[in-house]
């Protein structure tokens, strides 16, 4: 059982030093969060995650009111996931990842698609687009990174972009009419436009990297996207991440990004795709994030280790793998049965033709289901 203690809460809402059980704790900041931003006011608190034995997991600090995270649930599911850590620290990583997502109520759990870069802008000063085209402006970013909280950003230097962005030199009104101007090229269809401005910038925030990073990879400019993020593995990951490749597109950009940044967490997923698990078994050292949990999961079922892969489904709380492994042990306990009735039909001294081929067909139905779970 996880205890979080805060220290320097702004509100009454959180009592500091005092531990609280974690799904508490997140509850108490989405509503301080929430607070927060309908005030237009920030302020920021220290917390600790407390495991049974007394243990400090993690330390953070939570920015009410900043639009970073909803609350802590998916504060720490995004900046643990990133952290790499030692091989004998990485059950305790998986520890935590597993505990926060046992212990957070799913209404507190659903993922936010803001870009942060459009909190401030004045929603009439777009009023003349259609509908569809006001929706993509605010699902832009969420579309071409949509899973990507996983990997997890740097709070402070996100913070310092943007208030740079929206402060230094600027006024509210002028600065509004830039950031409706870039995006105006994106949902409008103008991708070049939008690309040449977001390269224009000086600065840019952690969504506008990951939006350029994209539009990069989209043109299997991968040096670019490398460039912009700074790190190979968070890249490949993007590619691996991103909702609108269809799968053979996605390993032949994944096969090509791997040709010029060697990863194993590439190989990694290029084995998960050709269904090469033994492979992914071997290899080490992989950045374990909830969506290569869920690969290691389903390779490890269809390895037949179905022990390992129940421990492993801890990881990542995969509802549909647990079906898996639930129709997985059934469909293996039915075909153990169907091929010692089968035997035992075989040995009879009045063998029953009909019986048998009865038998033989259900198994090899049962098989089937087997091999396609």
């Amino acid at each position: 059982m996880l205890k979080i203690l805060f220290v320097g809460t702004p509100a009454d809402t959180i009592p500091n030093h005092e531990k609280l059980d974690f799904g508490q704790a997140v509850a108490l900041t989405h509503e301080l969060e929430l607070t927060y931003r309908n005030e237009q006011r920030e302020a920021a608190a220290e917390f600790f995650v407390i495991g049974k034995d007394g243990l400090d997991l993690y330390k953070g600090a939570f920015n009410f009111g900043s639009y970073d995270y909803p609350n802590i649930y998916h504060q720490i599911k995004d900046k643990a996931t990133k952290i790499r850590v030692d091989k004998e620290k990485q059950a305790d990583k998986l520890f935590l990842l597993e505990q926060i997502e046992k212990l957070t109520p799913e209404e507190f759990k659903k993922e936010e698609t803001i870009d942060r870069t459009l909190i401030n802008v004045d929603k009439d000063r777009i009023s003349r687009l259609k509908k569809w085209q006001r929706v993509a402006i605010y699902s832009l970013a969420a579309a071409l990174g949509a899973g990507l909280l996983l990997l997890g950003i740097s709070h402070s230097l996100q913070k310092a972009q943007y208030e740079e962005a929206l402060e230094e030199g600027r006024g509210i009104v002028s600065q509004q009419e830039e950031i409706i101007e870039t995006y105006e090229y994106g949902l409008l269809g103008e991708e070049a436009e939008f690309l040449k401005s977001l390269e224009a910038k000086d600065e840019l925030t952690e969504s506008q990297k990951r939006i350029l990073a994209n539009l990069y990879l989209e043109k299997n400019e991968f040096e670019k996207a490398v460039q912009i993020m700074e790190d190979t593995v968070y890249v490949e990951t993007l590619l691996l991440k991103n909702p609108q490749l269809a799968k053979e597109e996605k390993i032949k950009k994944i096969n090509a990004f791997n040709q010029l940044y060697p990863t194993n967490e590439a190989r990694f997923d290029l084995a998960y795709f050709e269904g090469d698990y033994e492979l992914m078994m071997n290899l080490p050292s992989i950045n374990m994030t909830v969506e290569r949990s869920e690969m290691k999961t389903y390779g490890l079922l269809k390895l037949g280790k179905v022990e390992e892969a129940k421990v492993e489904l801890n990881n990542n709380n995969s509802e549909e793998l647990k079906q898996k492994v639930d129709s997985y042990e059934v469909l293996t306990a039915e075909i153990k049965t169907l091929e010692t009735n089968l035997a035992d039909a075989k040995k009879a001294s009045k063998k029953d033709d009909k019986a048998i081929k009865g038998i033989n067909a259900e198994l090899k139905k049962k098989k089937n289901e087997l091999a396609t779970l």
